[in-house]
């Protein structure tokens, strides 16, 4: 009995000495078309039509409308929800 014990001690601890290999963090990547609010890109005022890249949807610009730059154009939401959706892929979103 002492042995199998011992065996299976042993066996379950080589998965814990077995792991020490570190790997290194993805390096962190900054692009030109990163998600921001690039100032020297406009505003698209109160009471534009714009269309939501992430629902399709159409509405007018409010002062409250969320908006972004990507890659050097503005984009307006039609609500604060969708921002994060588009921060994720602006890609994606972006050719919408």
């Amino acid at each position: 009995m002492k042995m199998k014990n011992l065996v299976l001690c042993a066996l379950l601890s080589v998965p814990l000495v077995a792991c020490d290999k570190k790997t290194a963090p993805a390096p962190a990547t900054t692009t030109a078309a990163a998600v921001g609010d690039d100032a020297t890109v406009p505003k698209l005022a109160a009471g534009t039509a714009a269309k939501c890249p992430v629902t399709g949807e159409d509405f007018k610009v409010k002062e409250s409308t969320v908006q972004v730059t990507y890659n050097g154009k503005r984009y307006a939401f039609c609500c604060a929800d969708c921002q994060p959706t588009f921060a994720k892929d602006p890609a994606k979103y972006a050719k919408n």
